[in-house]
């Protein structure tokens, strides 16, 4: 009984087999695998071409995402709502996508920010500040940005100071900020530290005009014109961050 073929010897006889076909056989063959490779080739072209545009897309709308200091998007919003914005942004400028934002959060009487702040209650820390939470959130709901900004802001430094269990230093935001961007490289996680230690968190001139979000111009009396929904609803993500930092915390040994 003959021995079975190796895959060697298998590949070889194949092989074999294309070389004796008969001539207009084979060329038809060698025609199509031809064919084939061009086909290939064009698809592989279009398919770099898309990964292209899709990235330049995507690039263009974290530049939005990021002159307006909204965070946490890759959470709340699907791919082509951010693609949405974008088109906002390029069509009516940037304060136009920033209000689409905004729009989208105050639906159902600012029903995904509510949500979002029961989630928080999970969080020992916010739930010793059960009070706090409510009524900051309440009366952000009632357009009382003046109390719901300065009652969250500091909350934002606590929950970080737990994250990282130090307490004796001011910097603590920019730490976890820096400590994510050092363990994951990710688009996302380029745009939160840009945007808290670059704008929110960055040390300032009080003398110069405030950015649209600062936390030292705010909790040191030095702006009084902080009280908007954009800048209520910021804070308010900027939260919802950090606590999502501190439950990915808890998940890793």
């Amino acid at each position: 009984m003959n021995a079975p073929l190796t895959p060697f010897e298998n590949v070889f006889a194949v092989l074999h087999a294309l070389t004796n076909l008969p001539d207009a056989l084979r060329k038809t063959t060698e025609e199509w695998m031809e064919e084939t490779g061009k086909t290939l080739a064009a698809w592989e072209k279009q398919f770099a071409e898309g990964m292209a545009e899709y990235d330049r897309v995507e690039t263009e709308a974290f530049q939005v995402l990021t002159r307006g200091g909204w965070l946490g998007m890759e959470r709340h919003l699907t791919g082509p709502q951010v693609r949405s914005v974008l088109e906002i942004a390029q069509r009516s400028g940037d304060d136009a996508a920033n209000r689409a934002i905004s729009r989208y959060f105050a639906e159902d009487d600012w029903k995904l920010v509510t949500s979002m702040s029961e989630e928080w209650l999970d969080i020992p820390y916010f739930n010793a500040r059960e009070p706090i939470v409510r009524d900051a959130i309440e009366a952000h709901r009632s357009g009382k940005y003046t109390v719901s900004v300065p009652a969250l802001l500091p909350l934002v430094d606590g929950l970080a100071a737990e994250i990282v269990n130090i307490h004796d230093r001011p910097d603590v935001v920019k730490i976890v900020a820096r400590t994510w961007k050092a363990q994951e490289q990710e688009r996302w996680t380029q745009l939160y530290v840009d945007v808290v230690i670059d704008v929110m968190y960055t040390r300032v001139d009080f003398t110069q005009k405030s950015p649209y979000l600062n936390r030292h111009f705010i909790l040191h009396g030095r702006t009084p014109d902080y009280a908007t929904d954009l800048t209520s609803l910021r804070v308010i993500l900027l939260l919802d961050s950090v606590a999502y930092l501190w439950r990915l915390k808890q998940k890793t040994p």
